[in-house]
């Protein structure tokens, strides 16, 4: 049974924020089976993206991490193809990392961090599994 923090993530699915600079963040994640790769039995991407909905950054586990046991990782900002391992210690650190990483992103570019709405796409619009990266 998943505890209080994974309930609280699966919340984020298909949630999209728009920011003020009109970047888009979107969530989604997918209940699975745990397994090696994914011992936490979610399949996630969450995803930072331009105006042109051009993914700029990302941390998933929609793919395996070539020579690496574990699918967890993050594709850096405006280096998507430069995978890193990410280390998925609980739910709401997860959360924390993927924000904490698209703060920066917004800083390195003079842009503010700043929220304009948030929406929940609906299913037409969502894909089954999460994106990979384009």
């Amino acid at each position: 049974m998943a505890d209080e923090p994974m309930f609280r993530l699966m919340g984020y699915h298909r949630r999209r924020y728009r920011l003020a600079n009109g970047w888009s963040i979107r969530f989604r994640i997918i209940s699975t089976l745990a397994s090696t790769g994914r011992p936490h039995g979610i399949k996630y991407a969450f995803t930072l993206h331009d105006t042109d909905g051009l993914r700029l950054l990302g941390f998933d586990n929609a793919h395996g991490i070539p020579r690496a046991e574990t699918y967890d990782h993050r594709h850096p900002f405006r280096r998507l193809t430069d995978l890193k391992a990410y280390e998925f210690r609980s739910a709401d650190d997860l959360i924390c990392d993927f924000f904490a990483a698209v703060e920066r992103a917004c800083r390195q570019e003079g842009v503010p961090f700043e929220v304009d709405a948030e929406e929940i796409e609906l299913e037409a619009e969502d894909e089954s599994e999460p994106e990979e990266p384009r």
